[in-house]
């Protein structure tokens, strides 16, 4: 394992001259990782290791490795060192707890990285993630390899497994695989080998070409490579927070801030070091430095040019500094000399922060929703408070629901709808005209099954009988209905008694007075 490293290292060196920038590979946890294995469980001495029936991947093992033995897949490869020493059922393993009854350690299958996913590469060895600050997220074109990077793939990660899909050009400086610098010609016909195909899938149709130092940016032909860079990076993007935001030549998110576009024949270093230093000082001197982020490189294209972009963004989150920031650097163009030449040069501004979450119709789902709360809460107030002088002015049928009607449909509430029957039939007698009875006959809201007989009330009051109540009551009412009717015509002598008899009104059902004894006698 010492070795590798060495021989990475002296290759890294040598290479220094030439290029600054390395692409490590990042992806799946090595061979001695715990996460590389199903539970977590490392195998002993004694176990042995199995992998899946199908592992179309190369595993890099370990210089000293100590195992019971290996159940390997139908496809698959192993990657071993020259000096690599494998002990079978002896020596110490990598899990000295050794709980397993089964004997078995068990793989996890192996995952293929996408050629130009950047969650695949990183800037540093053992890193996570491509991007060094906040600002180089934004161009996901320069998280990939680059046309003239040199890329390493560490013998020490996990399973090497690359997918080619829709790649027609395999651009990049020096390919250093498992501590060996790989020629353009050897990796061209290893692209078409068993082995090759382990580490490289849909790989058929791949040209592999290498550059040392003579691309203007990233890429050759950038716009080419954004549907494949996009792919995976569009569904994690942020929201942006303005108005109008902007789209770099070589990324995929939008970005709120404010970039510099200049028209560039000749990609010189020179001139991207001149456009930083002015950027940056005049940031200092505006004392914003630890509020905006700065990014200046080339971007290459065949069909639409080369160019010189810089773009500035706020630190924590987009509050417009960065727009005005610009702003005043340009109307000071004139006193740089190296910007006051540049004929081609373009600005573009991003628009006015806003919260996305907010919309048009959010705001008025709420204004609709503010509104209907406070009518309900009047006509509440205006049926609780009906002497209110205020309130009074709401009509009486909003709040008040015995007023509600539906002709057309032929539906009218009940007045009494709760207490109607609790009410006492017998009260109230004496006062009824010659109309008939002075209680209302209940409504219809039951029906006994048990007993087959409609009731008129929910529920049947031990304490009080309606049936029978409401007999005596109608015959009363016949009865005084009769008793009411006068007689009109002349008067003899023997209809005196009749006509003084007619004239007497019962006042009670249970008994008579004794003035009305006497008057019969």
């Amino acid at each position: 394992m010492m070795e590798w490293i060495s021989v990475v290292l002296f290759a890294l060196l040598a290479l220094e001259a030439e290029t600054t920038n390395i692409k490590w590979h990042s992806a799946g946890a090595a061979f001695d990782n715990a996460d590389a294995w199903l539970d977590g469980y490392l195998p002993c001495a004694q176990d042995k290791v199995v992998f899946p029936s199908y592992y179309p991947a190369v595993l890099p093992l370990p210089k000293e490795l100590a195992v019971g033995g290996f159940l390997l897949p139908r496809l698959g490869g192993l990657l071993l060192a020259e000096d690599a020493t494998i002990q079978l059922g002896v020596g110490s393993g990598l899990n000295r707890d050794c709980e397993s009854d089964e004997k078995r350690a068990y793989l996890k299958p192996a995952k293929t990285s996408k050629w130009f996913d950047p969650s695949s590469w990183s800037g540093q060895p053992n890193s996570a993630s491509s991007s060094s600050s906040a600002i180089d997220s934004y161009f996901d074109l320069d998280r990939v390899p680059c046309d003239d990077e040199h890329v390493v793939i560490s013998g020490n990660s996990g399973p090497l497994s690359f997918d080619l899909e829709n790649v027609e050009y395999l651009r990049l400086g020096q390919l250093i695989l498992a501590g060996s610098s790989i020629s353009r010609n050897y990796l061209q016909e290893l692209l078409s080998r068993d082995l090759g195909q382990l580490l490289f899938h849909n790989a058929q149709n791949v040209f592999v070409e290498y550059y040392r130092g003579e691309l203007c940016g990233c890429h050759i032909d950038y716009e080419n490579l954004l549907e494949l860079v996009c792919s995976h990076v569009e569904p994690l993007c942020e929201v942006p927070h303005c108005v109008s935001p902007l789209r770099t030549n070589d990324g995929c998110c939008l970005v709120c801030g404010a970039m510099m576009h200049v028209k560039s024949e000749h990609c010189v270093e020179e001139d991207r070091k001149t456009l930083t230093g002015l950027i940056n000082s005049f940031m200092v001197k505006e004392q914003l430095q630890d509020e905006l982020q700065l990014h200046v490189n080339y971007v290459g294209s065949r069909a639409f040019g080369n160019a010189l972009q810089a773009i500035v963004v706020d630190r924590n989150g987009y509050s417009e500094r960065s727009v005005e920031f610009m702003r005043r650097f340009a109307a000071q163009r004139n006193q740089s000399k190296f910007l006051a030449q540049q004929k081609n040069l373009k600005i573009f501004y991003a628009g006015h922060p806003y919260n996305p979450n907010v919309s048009f119709a959010s705001v008025l789902l709420i204004l609709f929703c503010i509104v209907l709360v406070g009518v309900v809460s009047l006509i509440g107030l205006a049926h609780f408070m009906p002497q209110n002088p205020y309130l009074n002015r709401i009509p009486q049928w909003i709040h008040n629901p015995r007023r509600w009607r539906w002709h057309h449909m032929d539906l009218r509430l009940p007045q009494h709808l709760l207490f109607n029957r609790f009410d006492n039939v017998t009260a109230g007698m004496g006062t009824g005209g010659a109309g008939g009875s002075a209680v209302e006959r209940l409504a219809v809201i039951g029906y006994d099954a048990e007993n087959e007989e409609v009731r008129e009330r929910a529920f049947d009051n031990p304490m009080f009988e309606q049936a029978e109540q409401v007999a005596v009551i109608e015959e009363q009412a016949e009865t005084t209905a009769m008793a009411a009717k006068v007689e009109t015509g002349e008067l003899d002598s023997c209809s005196v008694e009749e006509q003084e008899l007619t004239e007497i009104n019962l006042e009670s059902s249970d008994g008579e007075s004794e003035n009305e004894a006497e008057t019969k006698e």
